[in-house]
């Protein structure tokens, strides 16, 4: 079907109930393996090197078969009596046995069967699901209700009902055929009129005889322009989006605190046109990822990466900012990996991962691209907390480019009047006058009438005898151990910036003690005007 692909988008997690192992049956080693090494072993056995015992990791098939100190092997593919850690697991010893006593850990006879039943069938090692690239495994062969088989993955399901000694229900009746794929592709239910409709297409022709050839080709002819017309409905991205928005952990509050309304609904509505447009993963990804990083996003890139800015945040007060900033590039990091990676990264937040191979480090390292965004720490608990970006509707977009053309078209009525129009000083011929640059000092002797001065730290000015002042007769000065900042709001009036002045600042270092890092900011309505000099 020409639209099946659109089904890989949204995050499904399944339960899997594991049947004791058959005899002839073969064994996971994500599913079976893994989470007893994991659980019993690792801690001693895995790729932490600050913990790990006797130069052996059983997280890793080199490891796993590599010569130890004694001239052992761990594990001896096929060979379970030749296997140390089969050896070990079973030892009569306390001494020898693994888990060692003390531990904390220790494995079930079932467990030990497993371990024992995977060396001999191979002790085949496998890289967590998401860094394995997939590939179409080979049908399983039938040995009864083939002729049910309609599509491939038919022959997965019908292998596993044959399995367990089940058949499969007889064919599933037209009007609930149409109720399961409208609920699944729409999440609601046909109207009495579509049903009719795919009868009345399933019968046309005349031939009511359902075992025939020409009658199965116009049941599955009808049965296609249904799932057609399903995936071009509105509904269709509609409901799919109801997945993706839950795992981006989407909300129309702030989550808490006050938890005021949030106006993150034109997000919502782009992942609702990405899914009835059919957007490539790719692109699906990039721009709810890094839209608004792109060489000149458009309007609707900008809006995918409101991706990044779904998580629940605050403006209680007593919160600490810089402790809640980190809450924030947590939050975002590991809601990345868990939607487009496949992996809980949660756990490397304060250690190694135990089941995925990723370390702490390299959660900081992926922590550290989200810990550069600009929004602030507290929301304000306003609507829309800044950066924002105003959006208008289609018809909005039109009237603004109307009055641009007007403007674009006065501006040069204008452009063309004045040149048209020679200017004679009525003075005579002067010499041009030259601007005078001249320095205004904006904050010196004290700070500016009405500035709310703020910081963690307090504001300390001095004059020429107590230290450094460049100009005037006091500067500010400040000592401090650790990040101190130094600002002030609600000057009045305020300073008026005009083209081609320059902002600057005279700073005197102790150069028996410099800082590691300088960082001027300036605000104009939001804090993106930012210097830095030394480490950043």
């Amino acid at each position: 079907m020409r639209a099946a692909a659109r089904f890989a988008l949204p995050l499904f997690i399944a339960a899997v109930v594991v049947s004791p192992i058959g005899a002839e049956e073969r064994l996971s080693f994500s599913r079976d393996i893994r989470p007893i090494l994991s659980n019993a072993c690792y801690k001693c056995h895995g790729f932490d090197d600050k913990t790990r015992q006797a130069n052996l990791r059983l997280d890793t098939l080199e490891g796993a078969t590599s010569k130890l100190e004694s001239g052992a092997t761990a594990v001896v593919s096929g060979k379970p009596a030749e296997s140390e850690l089969v050896r070990r697991i079973t030892a009569a010893d306390a001494s020898e046995r693994m888990p060692p006593e003390g531990s904390g850990k220790s494995l079930t006879p079932q467990q030990i069967e497993l371990l024992k039943k995977w060396v001999e069938q191979g002790a085949e090692f496998k890289a967590h699901w998401s860094f394995v690239a997939p590939v179409r495994p080979p049908l399983p062969e039938l040995k009864q209700h083939q002729a049910a088989v309609r599509n491939p993955i038919d022959n997965f399901i019908l292998a596993r009902l044959e399995k367990e000694g089940l058949s499969p229900l007889p064919k599933a009746d037209k009007v609930t055929l149409i109720r399961r794929a409208t609920l699944d592709l729409t999440g609601l239910p046909p109207t009495v009129e579509e049903v009719e409709a795919f009868l009345a297409a399933c019968s046309a022709g005349g031939d009511q005889d359902g075992g025939t050839e020409r009658q199965r080709d116009r049941e599955s002819a009808a049965f296609e322009a249904v799932v057609d017309r399903l995936l071009r409905s509105p509904r269709y991205g509609e409901h799919m989006a109801r997945y993706w928005l839950d795992a981006a952990r989407y909300g129309d509050t702030h989550g808490l605190h006050l938890d005021n309304e949030r106006s993150m609904w034109p997000y919502r509505d782009w992942v609702v046109r990405a899914f009835n447009e059919n957007l490539p993963f790719d692109r699906f990804t990039v721009e709810q990822l890094a839209g608004d990083l792109l060489p000149n996003p458009t309007l609707d890139q900008l809006v995918a990466s409101g991706f990044n800015r779904c998580n629940v945040t605050t403006s209680e007060g007593g919160s600490i900012d810089e402790e809640v900033r980190v809450r924030y590039a947590v939050d975002r990091t590991e809601t990345m990996s868990t939607v487009f990676l496949g992996l809980t990264l949660g756990c490397a937040v304060c250690h190694n991962h135990k089941f995925d191979p990723v370390t702490q480090k390299e959660f900081y390292q992926l922590y550290a691209f989200f810990n550069s965004a600009a929004d602030a720490a507290m929301d304000g608990n306003a609507l829309s907390p800044p950066p924002i970006k105003k959006l208008a509707t289609p018809e909005q977009q039109a009237k603004l480019k109307e009055f641009d053309d007007q403007i674009a078209g006065v501006n040069k009525q204008i452009a063309e009047t004045l040149a048209a129009n020679q200017y004679i000083d009525p003075l005579g011929t002067t010499p041009a006058a030259t601007a005078e640059l001249k320095e205004f000092v904006w904050i010196d002797d004290a700070a500016p009438p009405g500035a709310q001065l703020q910081g963690n730290s307090e504001w300390k000015f001095v004059t020429k005898a107590d230290g450094q002042v460049y100009s005037g007769e006091k500067a500010t000065t400040r000592k401090a151990s650790d990040l101190s900042q130094h600002f002030f709001t609600g000057a009045n009036p305020g300073l008026k910036v005009g083209e081609g002045d320059k902002l600057f600042a005279y700073v005197f270092l102790d150069p028996a003690d410099p800082p590691k890092e300088i960082m001027l900011q300036w605000n104009d309505g939001s804090w993106e005007h930012r210097c830095y000099w030394g480490e950043m």
